[in-house]
């Protein structure tokens, strides 16, 4: 399924989607489609290499916590929760971490994804 998303980057709303597989917790893909961060660096959201770290990633663990990080360092939860930071562009980075965590937590599609997962419609 795609969900659209947005959020802010260091110099503008990042507007997206993120496309997650039927468990609900897979991500397929990951892509923006309008915003006016830094070429180079912020932009880099953009780049074909950086988009493909998405695919096969998940969301949350067994427990249902969400784990997802677009962080330097992988978190202690481990690498299939893990997304590497665009490098120089701290801010555009902690953008995408924050708004990837609210849109797939509880205020966002987090209730609808676990709907999802536990065989609801």
């Amino acid at each position: 399924m795609i969900l659209p998303i947005h959020g802010y980057g260091l110099w503008s709303t990042l507007y997206g989607y993120i496309a997650v597989e039927e468990n609900g917790n897979d991500i397929y893909g990951l892509q923006f489609y309008d915003h006016a961060e830094t070429p180079g660096l912020g932009a880099e959201v953009d780049n074909p290499r950086w988009k493909a770290l998405w695919n096969g990633k998940k969301l949350a663990d067994e427990d249902g916590t969400l784990q997802i990080s677009v962080t330097k360092t992988p978190p202690p939860a481990g690498e299939e929760y893990h997304i590497d930071a665009l490098a120089g562009a701290t801010l555009t980075t902690v953008g995408v971490h924050n708004l990837v965590n609210f849109w797939m937590g509880e205020a966002g599609y987090g209730p609808f994804l676990d709907n999802l997962k536990s065989g609801g419609v």
